[in-house]
């Protein structure tokens, strides 16, 4: 009855005089659909056993191969390499990610072929940048036109589909851990690039919906959550200073911080590490105000108690991930990983209030401590740590030339 019909429709467009491309796609072999829309209805969703079986068998290999990837660019990141290096290396590992999966799935029915490549996409903002997003889109892109077929126009606008989410996601979790819940939702939301198949004929649309779409939306968070862990767990791990791992020797002895010389050690392997995560950093210096005036009024003693104490303030205030050290004289600088330019002035701001309302006393008497702040975010990858740090301490200049007791952010 198949072939019966399909005779009938070829005998039809020779009739008619259909271009030889438009035949040729109207000769794929799309299911057979007739009957109304109920009967349609009833047929997509018989979906085959076997069929779901090998989607499944493909979506394993896949995930596979993606994680095989992130492991590699893991091993290859523990290599001393300049960030531009790292960044190329991201874009490498997220491009075989993406084309990884999408040699191994068998396209549906419809020609549509349905992957977790496009995970890689998603997350390539995030934890590349714009260089990696801007690559393994282009090479997602390009590797659907090489494979071609009949839906192809529909695998392109998927990608770029799921570029766009992950531009989105990239911006809402900027500077922050994404968690388990994020990479599921945005795993989730990776699966709205199933829209693209109504570039296809409406019948063979829904066909494919009823084939991949339920499975497709499950494998799309599996992948987001194990891919996105995995590369969380990297970025924690290679955007972090050993600070615990340090030798003795290492602190400065008048405030208990780490000195200066750690300071210009560990300051740029950090900031490397937040660009080649493509995340945001920011950096303080804090000097303390009228410190001179507490030495010369109660000794060298009272003034190493207060620089003691201002340390500790601002060691309880950020987080264990922070790097503080002493700057030299009652100077204090910090590093602040993953902190854009509205965190690090929050947190500026709390480390202030915090020095004022602490109570800080010498020889019985309460003595009213101030700090000012040197703020700066320096641009991501256009900026080199000593160039940032030299905006910061032109920041805390100025403060401190304007009265003090101020947090002035540098421009």
């Amino acid at each position: 009855m198949r072939s019966m019909l399909v005779s009938e429709a070829v005998s039809e467009e020779a009739a008619i005089g259909f271009p030889p491309e438009v035949s040729e796609f109207r000769r794929l072999d799309w299911p057979v659909i007739s009957g109304n829309d109920e009967t349609v209805g009833q047929a997509s969703a018989e979906i085959d056993p076997m069929e779901m079986v090998s989607l499944a068998s493909e979506f394993l290999q896949g995930l596979g191969i993606a994680v095989i990837a992130v492991l590699l660019c893991e091993r290859a990141a523990r290599l001393t390499m300049t960030s531009l290096q790292r960044n190329l290396l991201v874009s490498v590992m997220f491009s075989v990610g993406t084309i990884g999966p999408a040699l191994l799935a068998a396209p549906s029915s419809s020609g549509f072929s349905f992957d977790i490549g496009n995970v890689f996409v998603v997350l390539a903002m995030t934890y590349g940048g714009w260089i990696t997003l801007t690559v393994t889109t282009a090479v997602a892109v390009l590797g659907r036109l090489w494979l071609g077929g009949a839906a192809v126009a529909s695998s392109v606008l998927a990608v770029l589909i799921c570029s766009g989410i992950g531009l989105a996601f990239a911006q809402m979790v900027k500077g922050r851990r994404v968690s388990i819940p994020a990479l599921a939702g945005v795993g989730l939301l990776a699966s709205v690039s199933l829209i693209s198949v109504f570039l296809l004929p409406r019948e063979i649309a829904m066909e494919t919906l009823g084939e991949v779409a339920s499975i497709a939306i499950v494998a799309n968070v599996v992948a987001a959550v194990v891919i996105g862990r995995i590369l969380e767990l990297q970025r924690s791990h290679f955007g972090t200073p050993r600070l615990k791992e340090a030798p003795l020797g290492t602190t400065d002895t008048a405030t208990g911080l780490l000195n200066r010389r750690v300071f210009d050690k560990l300051g740029p392997e950090l900031a490397a590490a937040m660009n080649w995560a493509g995340q945001p950093y920011s950096m303080a210096l804090i000097d303390i105000d009228e410190f001179d005036q507490v030495v010369e009024a109660h000794g060298h003693a009272a003034g190493e108690q207060t620089l003691r104490h201002v340390a500790s303030v601002v060691q309880s205030a950020v987080r264990q991930t922070d790097m503080v050290a002493s700057f030299g004289g009652q100077a204090i600088a910090l590093v602040l990983p993953a902190y854009d330019a509205e965190r690090a002035f929050g947190l500026a701001e709390r480390i202030q209030s915090a020095v004022a309302d602490t109570p800080f006393h010498l020889d019985g008497i309460e003595i009213p401590l101030t700090v000012s702040v040197g703020l700066h975010t320096p641009l991501p990858r256009k900026e080199s740590f000593w160039i940032a740090l030299g905006q910061a301490d032109t920041a805390l200049n100025r403060a401190k030339s304007t009265g003090g007791n101020r947090l002035e952010v540098a421009v």
